[in-house]
């Protein structure tokens, strides 16, 4: 049986912070809540709600009542009530390693990043954020990862890294979603390079490797942004086929036709995994819940 004085505990973790640690943000305040785009369901108007006084939600899509944060992550996850506790002591932990407190908001990409130390993965935090938050297991993300130890906005930070082919880093962490400079691709050399794999992020490629169950002996090429699509135009010419893991949203829409029209023989794997946000939220929320 879980103690009630550890489930109480639990109830206390903001939705608003387990929210922000899969990427959803609200859109706007309301008479004291915040509106957030709905994680079950496509809708072109925000109408799931948080009252981060009371730490409940209320999503408007559904006929659900709404509830406390175990409920949340019930509903999100997929699971019973001991596994929801389970999920969320494993959360709380890694909020506990970081020392956030307050409101949690990623960091503005424009401050300046002082990188201190890059070491090879072992800090338990970041291992648990990558197994437990994006179902990514430490024998395949220590062959892609590091960890890197940096200051920005005068506090000390750590996060996993992922280099680019410029040598710049890609910084992530339960809160954080930065970048050094330069930013840039990422190229991974296989073995077949007729065919290239793409992503938009490396917790994406990561995903698809946990997914498949193996690694990829072809190509493989993330863009670290969509914004770096048109520097990787003439790479991907020397490829016979490429297959697109972009994001199901705007910006993979977008990525994806641009590069159709740049003369790119691109297949769109995006269907694979709809109704989902990208290949990480189908391996969590739906592949590893099977």
């Amino acid at each position: 049986m879980i103690p009630n004085e550890v489930i109480q505990r639990l109830k206390t973790i903001p939705i608003t912070a387990y929210l922000s640690s899969m990427g959803i943000e609200p859109e706007k305040e309301q008479n004291g809540q915040l509106l957030y785009y709905s994680p079950f369901k496509d809708e072109h108007s925000p109408s799931f709600f948080v009252n981060p006084h009371k730490n409940v939600f209320k999503d408007f899509t559904t006929d659900d009542k709404g509830g406390d944060v175990i409920t949340l992550v019930r509903r999100l996850k997929a699971c019973d009530f001991a596994n929801a506790v389970q999920l969320l002591e494993a959360f709380d932990g890694i909020t506990r390693s970081f020392s956030f407190s307050g409101s949690i908001k990623p960091y503005n990409e424009k401050s300046a990043i002082e990188v201190l130390k890059v070491k090879a993965l072992e800090n338990k935090a970041l291992i648990a954020y990558l197994g437990n938050v994006r179902g990514i297991p430490f024998a395949i993300a220590s062959k892609y990862l590091k960890e890197c130890y940096f200051k920005v906005n005068d506090k000390n930070q750590f996060a996993v890294c992922f280099e680019n082919d410029l040598k710049g880093l890609e910084l992530r962490n339960v809160y954080v979603q930065l970048s050094t400079n330069p930013k840039a691709i990422t190229t991974m050399k296989g073995t077949d390079n007729s065919t290239a794999l793409i992503f938009e992020g490396f917790i994406d490629f990561l995903s698809y490797i946990v997914w498949q169950g193996k690694e990829p002996n072809c190509d493989v090429i993330v863009f670290n942004s969509i914004s770096n699509i048109p520097t990787s135009i003439s790479l991907l010419k020397t490829h016979q086929t490429v297959y697109g893991y972009l994001d199901n949203d705007g910006g993979g829409e977008t990525g994806m036709k641009s590069l159709a029209m740049a003369g790119i023989n691109v297949t769109d794997c995006r269907e694979l995994y709809k109704p989902y946000e990208d290949v990480n939220d189908y391996l969590t929320k739906y592949f590893l819940m099977r």
